[in-house]
């Protein structure tokens, strides 16, 4: 039985320990693009030297970058060890996200190419089993072995800037993205619209959220055209809130959240919460899909062109 002042330990509130930071998804963003040096860190997230620090210690850590002297012993690299490189799913499934219903507002366009069959491509989130795109309405989920209640410990993060004016010549490349899920109490919102809890009160005892953040976070997703709100019923004034397409189409990010956080943060009883895919019956795993040849899009297989109206830069594949 929940206790009055505990919440649901899934993978996702553990994986947001430590990626749901705006300055982290900045660097890590730049990670994947084949940063490796705290100058370039700095000059291409626009980030104070102090918060690229703070950020990169925190990093090395929880054991997502590994700190290697460069050669001749003068200063540091930093690279990422298989628990960053495993945050590349999520990675795309942002980028996915950012294409399909924000591309026309972009000063700029990123194309994927998969270097394993030659194409460019678009990452697709599939059941790894059977292979099939996944919609969240086919998925199934029950208590894991893992589940447990916990006290919140809420770190304060700040974070005063604009996210898209970070990147000298032009905005992060998953600006929106970032700023969603570097915000843990948004991100929070949005898992609590995916377990069926959607009214005001129900989030607020999931999340245990203080009101006036709560209500602060609901009208920004509704504003932003992720949630709407709807009547309780004829006869009330009340509303609960409800995903929008735009809103469900968040599910992949969650569920690449979701199984980082399987991997890297459950203990010996298992995973907090199991997943089913419907339509195959088996347990749900999401890979990252080639949309040309169907093969699963990896960091060591996979790179970027980033085109703006002047030219062209290149990335990936680290």
């Amino acid at each position: 039985m929940k206790h009055d002042r505990t919440i649901r330990a899934c993978s996702i509130w553990r994986a947001l320990d430590v990626v749901g930071d705006v300055p982290v998804l900045l660097i890590m963003e730049q990670a994947f693009l084949g940063t490796h040096s705290f100058d370039e860190f700095v000059a291409r997230t626009g980030l104070a030297r102090s918060v690229v620090n703070g950020r990169l210690k925190k990093l090395v850590e929880e054991d997502c970058f590994a700190k290697v002297p460069k050669k001749g012993g003068r200063g540091f690299h930093y690279v990422l060890t298989q628990k960053g490189r495993d945050q590349f799913p999520n990675a795309l499934m942002m980028l996915r996200w950012q294409h399909k219903w924000e591309a026309d507002s972009r000063d700029f366009r990123v194309q994927l190419h998969h270097a394993a069959c030659g194409h460019a491509t678009e990452p697709v989130p599939a059941c790894a089993h059977c292979r099939a795109e996944i919609d969240p309405r086919d998925v199934d989920w029950r208590e894991g072995p893992g589940l447990a209640q916990v006290v919140p410990h809420y770190e304060r993060r700040r974070f005063n800037g604009d996210v898209g004016a970070r990147r000298p010549g032009g905005r992060p490349l998953v600006d929106t993205m970032i700023e969603l899920f570097g915000d843990r109490w948004a991100t929070l919102v949005v898992r609590a619209m995916f377990t069926s809890i959607n009214r005001f009160d129900d989030i607020q005892r999931d999340t245990l959220m203080a009101t006036n953040i709560l209500t602060g976070r609901l009208e920004r997703l509704v504003r932003q055209g992720i949630l709407k709100t709807v009547p309780y019923s004829t006869h009330s004034d009340r509303v609960e809130y409800r995903l929008t397409a735009k809103g469900r189409d968040l599910y992949p990010v969650l569920l690449a959240l979701l199984q980082w956080g399987d991997r890297w943060f459950s203990d010996e009883r298992g995973p907090p919460l199991l997943l089913t895919h419907r339509p195959c019956g088996h347990d749900l795993h999401m890979v990252a899909a080639c949309s040309h040849c169907g093969d699963e899009l990896q960091l060591s297989n996979s790179g970027f062109t980033i085109e703006t109206a002047g030219d062209a830069a290149t990335g990936g594949g680290a």
